[in-house]
């Protein structure tokens, strides 16, 4: 039975199981490793192998946009009087703070008017950095609207003019603080 073990080095090792004696001979280092050695570096590679999985680029079930799964039709009469959008940025995503339909809600979908000015205010929910932009559908900042990666307790981007090329709010560094932007015209 064939055993590749992680890299050492820029070398290789592969391996045989020697059932007899326990040991494993690697044929090209000629060194000798213990059965529980082997065992070791196996499950040491199966973690870094499953933190890496976990680490990935790849796009989440509902296209990368992780926004609100549900099925809820937006109503976006319910929007027409807000000017200012509230949010708790953490790196596990966003949470709605305000207006109240989006309060407790996580990556919520945003409803802005073309033409009408908003502020977006998020609070550091987890001491760490964070921003927030506003992403087109090629996931371009639209007209520079965009903060500094800060880990301060809150940041307003102030003067947001909607406009149709808007398609998500997002933090820059974390993939999974991004959520749909919905803009109707009036």
């Amino acid at each position: 039975m064939f055993v590749t073990l992680p890299p050492v080095g820029n070398n290789y090792l592969f391996s045989t199981l020697a059932s007899a004696k326990r040991k494993v001979t690697t044929t090209m280092t000629d060194q000798t490793h213990t059965r529980r050695t082997v065992l070791q570096a196996a499950g040491a590679t199966s973690v870094v192998a499953l933190a890496a999985g976990c680490l990935s680029d790849d796009e989440d079930e509902n296209g990368g946009g992780n926004g609100d799964d549900d099925d809820d039709e937006i109503d976006p009469s319910e929007w027409e009087d807000v000017d200012t959008i509230e949010l708790d940025g953490a790196v596990g995503g966003w949470e709605g703070v305000a207006p109240d339909m989006i309060a407790g809600e996580q990556n919520p979908t945003i409803v802005l008017f073309e033409g009408q000015e908003y502020d977006f205010t998020w609070y550091n929910a987890d001491n760490g950095t964070h921003n927030i932009e506003i992403w087109d559908e090629d996931e371009e900042v639209v007209d520079d609207y965009a903060t500094d990666q800060v880990n301060d307790d809150e940041q307003t981007l102030e003067g947001v003019v909607a406009s149709e090329e808007m398609a998500y709010y997002r933090c820059y560094p974390h993939d999974q603080m991004q959520a749909p932007i919905q803009v109707e015209s009036e």
